[in-house]
């Protein structure tokens, strides 16, 4: 069973998001936290496995938050939840290491394998949040080719980025050094027209390379 820390400033989302994970029996909810700082504060105590976190709490933002549990929780996964269209914010979390984004209207269909998969090394983000981070940055052009040649080893490299792993950490789970590491995202960023990781990873999934 995995653990499940909830941090959302309105106390009602927190407690439904809980009584749908009460619903199964792969998901026990640890802690629901209504501010950034004792989001923190209870995940460095607890060390949960998945943190779902909303991207406007009233203390700090989301995004910063995620960047901080990165370092004092750095077993965590980390998921946003979103009911705002804020690319820029969303952008900001997902290159602190946030491993999905979900939109809480549509939680009651998605949570629970949305949760499966992030638990799975996945990265989760929603459909209408990944167009609007795309048409919002014009990730993909229409003259760009379909399916870009990445080496087996670059798709690795993409695939633990977007699990949101650092470089140093891509590097020890697969044996490489961290230049060899830098050179694999240099050249799989080219690929993909790239700028960002953020970027690299949006465009990956929509060409379904992860």
């Amino acid at each position: 069973m995995s653990s499940v820390l909830i941090a959302d400033d309105h106390p009602l989302v927190a407690h439904g998001i809980e009584k749908v994970l009460a619903a199964t029996s792969e998901f026990n909810v640890i802690a629901a936290c209504y501010s950034g700082r004792d989001a923190l504060e209870v995940a460095q105590r607890t060390h949960p496995d998945l943190v779902l976190l909303d991207v406007r709490l009233g203390d700090l933002n989301g995004a910063d938050v995620c960047r901080e549990l990165g370092t004092t929780s750095p077993a965590a996964k980390v998921v946003m939840l979103t009911a705002f269209g804020d690319t820029e914010n969303l952008r900001r979390c997902l290159e602190s290491g946030a491993a999905g984004v979900l939109l809480k209207g549509t939680l009651d269909l998605d949570l629970i394998q949305a949760l499966r998969d992030v638990r799975d090394g996945q990265m989760v983000v929603d459909a209408g949040i990944a167009r609007a981070l795309e048409t919002a940055s014009g990730l993909l052009k229409a003259d760009e080719p379909t399916y870009p040649q990445l080496r087996p080893r670059e798709v690795e490299v993409l695939r633990l980025m977007a699990a949101g792993m650092t470089t140093k950490d891509i590097a020890g789970q697969l044996d490489l050094t961290i230049n060899t590491v830098r050179s694999y995202t240099q050249a799989l960023m080219e690929k993909l027209g790239a700028h960002t990781r953020v970027q690299a990873i949006v465009y990956a999934q929509k060409l379904q390379l992860i």
